[in-house]
């Protein structure tokens, strides 16, 4: 067993988990070095939905002043179909009059994540493209592309994303199959400011194969999204612009500066999941992470808080443990309950909006809207989308200023 004191730790990935887990780390006093394959560490991908759970763990790095100031807040989620009737209405004030999520641009939280990971005493290793972790005992050495070993480490942490490739070498057992439907993204300005339902995460939908969404993510921007087939993402495919113009006007002619923005830019980036689910959190010293270890697709809106949430549970797991083993148990422990309850309903719900099912759509149409107003239903789905559910029977609840409390 190795004692918990200071470790010598590896993290694979400079993305949102990766980057908080090494900050958190190095801030409790163990050696962390980080591992980027590009040769400046970047974000991918545009806006994401920060929910409580992961705004108090950027509150917890001291990050809480400037990632409000970036980014926008956001009061709910509203979904009309393409006749308008309202399929999801959803108010985080309904779980406390103080709460809310906060939109932002994932460049500006990595840029943020980043500044404060530079001001930590972990080491930021770039052009290292780690495609092994080779296991010395109780420890892991990992090997680069260009057959450099680093280590060893008392503890690597894998977070290289839901396409992880470590994942596949190290768990042979995992699934993480790719979704049929992933998004092009594209971030335009909102001089305008968009404001059918200021404040909201919005979305509009037909049927089950046509789906938009518009995030206002701060900074006078807002990312739209719009649903595709998997196939239809591929690096070599064109995207057919005036063709996408012309259904995205069609569902949603409110949004027509906007959507001519984007057509006019043509800077659309693709993005494809995975459903990831892992036999185990570890393989020994080696700890997954992030949507390394429980990527879905982007429905439900927890991505980054997921991962965020699992780089505090780390951190307090190796504070409170007798010894490592003992740490990534309590951690496991920790977290377990709550990634199993949004890996399951994340999958559960995507084909609800993300299909070749057109019956699935016709049933959300007919019954969601009317739950988002049932007594027992609406408070499930709201603690659903703030990232509160520990379960299907079980949640955490907030404190009396309406945040999440790291210790609950």
């Amino acid at each position: 067993m190795t004692p918990v004191g200071t470790l010598k730790v590896g993290v694979v990935g400079c993305g949102v988990a990766g980057q908080a887990a090494a900050t958190l780390l190095a801030d409790a006093g163990h050696r962390v070095t980080v591992f980027e394959r590009f040769a400046e560490a970047r974000p991918s991908g545009a806006g994401l939905l920060l929910q409580p759970t992961g705004l108090a763990v950027l509150r917890h790095l001291g990050l809480g002043p400037q990632v409000e100031r970036l980014g926008a807040r956001i009061d709910g989620l509203l979904g009309l179909n393409h006749l308008n009737y309202v399929v999801l209405d959803l108010a985080y004030a309904d779980l406390h009059p103080a709460a809310y999520g906060l939109g932002i641009h994932r460049g500006a939280l990595f840029g943020l994540l980043h500044d404060r990971l530079r001001q930590s005493t972990a080491t930021v290793i770039t052009d290292a493209e780690i495609v092994d972790i080779a296991r010395d005992g109780a420890r892991a050495t990992m090997v680069d592309k260009a057959g450099g070993r680093h280590g060893p480490f008392d503890l690597v942490v894998v977070a290289d994303g839901a396409h992880s490739r470590l994942r596949e070498r190290l768990m042979p057992r995992a699934r993480a199959p790719l979704y049929p439907w992933g998004c092009i993204w594209a971030t335009v300005s909102d001089h305008r400011s968009f404001a059918t339902a200021p404040g909201m995460l919005q979305q509009r939908v037909h049927g089950t194969t046509v789906m938009m969404g518009l995030l206002p993510v701060g900074q006078g921007l807002v990312t739209l999204f719009w649903s595709l087939p998997a196939a239809a993402l591929d690096p070599g495919q064109p995207i057919d612009i005036e063709a996408w113009r012309s259904e995205a006007m069609t569902l949603w002619p409110e949004a027509a500066v906007l959507v001519e923005q984007a057509a006019e830019a043509r800077d659309f980036a693709r993005a494809t999941y995975r459903h990831v689910s892992l036999p185990r959190w570890n393989e020994g010293p080696v700890l997954f992470i992030g949507d390394a270890a429980h990527g879905t697709s982007p429905q439900l809106g927890q991505g980054a808080n997921l991962g965020l949430l699992d780089a505090h549970a780390l951190s307090w797991a190796l504070a409170t443990g007798d010894d490592l083993a003992a740490a990534l148990r309590l951690f496991a422990r920790w977290r377990g309950p709550s990634v199993r309850f949004y890996r399951q309903a994340s999958h559960l719900l995507t084909p609800f909006y993300q299909s070749n099912q057109p019956l699935l759509g016709l049933a959300r149409d007919a019954l969601m809207g009317a739950a988002c107003f049932a007594p027992v239903l609406c408070p499930m789905m709201t603690t659903t989308l703030a990232g509160l559910r520990r379960g299907w029977l079980s949640t955490a609840g907030l404190d009396a200023e309406g945040q999440y409390p790291l210790d609950s």
